[in-house]
């Protein structure tokens, strides 16, 4: 599977001309997901980064994302693509898949993943209380229905048992009254635990703690990114 990259080095040489160089060095960096970041730097005595947004040619730029979904699965595969262009207009082309980067990837995405599951979380716990007419509500003073909250904090808790299989607790808290919410959690969100749950045991395993548990403090609002291990931890049980 080939792609030919004529029309997007014409693109790029045409476009990124801020400084006089000997070469432009463009470089993609993709995540496994498909998102990437395009890099523009020209070479000269020196390295300089481009200025310019790469806005007037993302259709020719894109091209290259859509070569990267046609071969992610495939022995093609690759996450970084790198594009080097003399000022001439010849130009060289390399890509190859960096394990280091995909672990780095995995490692970035597992730290945040309790954001995403304290997201979720307030969403569906709103949804299935609000579908059984289990929050409170008054009227504004337009006359508007309002929902008020339910709960103040809560803990959330997700066990890998022995099958492989998600067991889960939901504890909410409202003027230091604590309730068990029992209600089913998307199919969607059980297999983005599992997925976690696979990943940081496997891929992760020479980074990230053995663990079959993973207990949330939530406040009923996001988590600060600097307050992981206050709110989070994961425990063998």
């Amino acid at each position: 599977m080939n792609i030919n990259l004529d029309s997007i080095v014409e693109a790029i040489y045409n476009y990124y001309n801020e400084y006089p160089y000997v070469k432009l060095l463009i470089q993609y960096e993709f995540t496994e997901s498909g998102s990437y970041k395009f890099l523009v730097r020209y070479l000269s005595e020196t390295i300089t980064p481009t200025n310019k947004t790469s806005g007037p040619i993302d259709d020719e730029i894109e091209k290259i994302s859509e070569y990267f979904e046609e071969t992610i699965h495939t022995e093609e595969r690759f996450n970084r693509f790198i594009i080097e262009i003399n000022n001439d207009k010849t130009y060289s082309q390399d890509q190859y898949w960096d394990i280091k980067k995909e672990q780095q990837d995995l490692l970035n995405t597992a730290e945040v993943f309790y954001q995403w599951v304290n997201e979720r979380m307030m969403s569906m716990i709103f949804e299935y209380e609000k579908d059984n007419n289990l929050i409170p509500t008054q009227y504004d003073s337009d006359g508007d229905l309002e929902y008020l909250s339910s709960w103040d904090s809560g803990v959330f808790t997700f066990h890998i048992n022995e099958e492989n299989d998600l067991e889960y607790k939901v504890s909410l808290t409202q003027d230091g009254k604590e309730r068990i919410l029992d209600f089913p959690l998307k199919d969607y969100f059980i297999e983005g635990i599992l997925e976690h749950y696979k990943v940081t045991n496997t891929e992760l395993s020479d980074v990230w703690k053995p663990w079959n548990t993973m207990i949330l403090k939530s406040l009923h609002y996001d988590i600060p990114y600097d307050k992981r291990e206050e709110f989070v931890s994961y425990i063998i049980e």
